[in-house]
């Protein structure tokens, strides 16, 4: 089963984006419907590994991208800890997570001893933050009146 994520919907977009100059029909940046063995990345977010024996590994917090064709290389997983305190995310290879056809059992030949022995993972920092969306319309919190900043007045004047 291919393991890409609407890979070629992020390729696709990525290209666009990067090239304004090349022209596009809409039918070929579009994508009408999610083929077969496409997951969407919902049905895997937040989704447990387990091992092969079945003992729980963690679970899927975010994924890795590359930047370059879409493809996915790895998901990041939750490890140790209790309830979140004192966890660490590891990465683990896309390609060696076996995915069921809906995301509901994703299994990995590793025990959970060799998940929680891992190095944790090195994010990188991100260069730039992207600009705001100017249009959101997201700021005072006011619609009307002369409520300051943050009041949550809707209109009135008192």
């Amino acid at each position: 089963m291919s393991k890409r994520i609407i890979a070629s919907l992020v390729a696709a977009g990525s290209l666009a984006a990067a090239s304004p100059g090349l022209a596009q029909d809409a039918e070929e940046v579009i994508v009408p419907e999610q083929g077969g063995s496409e997951l969407r990345v919902d049905w895997v977010l937040g989704s447990r590994v387990y091992s092969l024996e079945g003992e729980r590994i963690g679970s899927i917090e975010d994924l890795i991208l590359d930047e370059e064709d879409g493809a996915v290389n790895a998901a990041i997983v939750s490890v140790g800890g209790f309830l979140g305190i004192g966890s660490k995310s590891i990465a683990l290879d896309w390609d060696e997570l076996q995915i069921d056809y809906d995301a509901n059992v994703i299994e990995l030949d590793l025990t959970r001893d060799e998940a929680e022995a891992a190095e944790a993972y090195v994010f990188r920092d991100r260069e730039y933050e992207p600009q705001p969306d100017m249009g959101t319309g997201t700021g005072t919190g006011t619609t009307g009146g002369t409520g300051g900043m943050g009041t949550g007045t809707t209109g009135s004047t008192f």
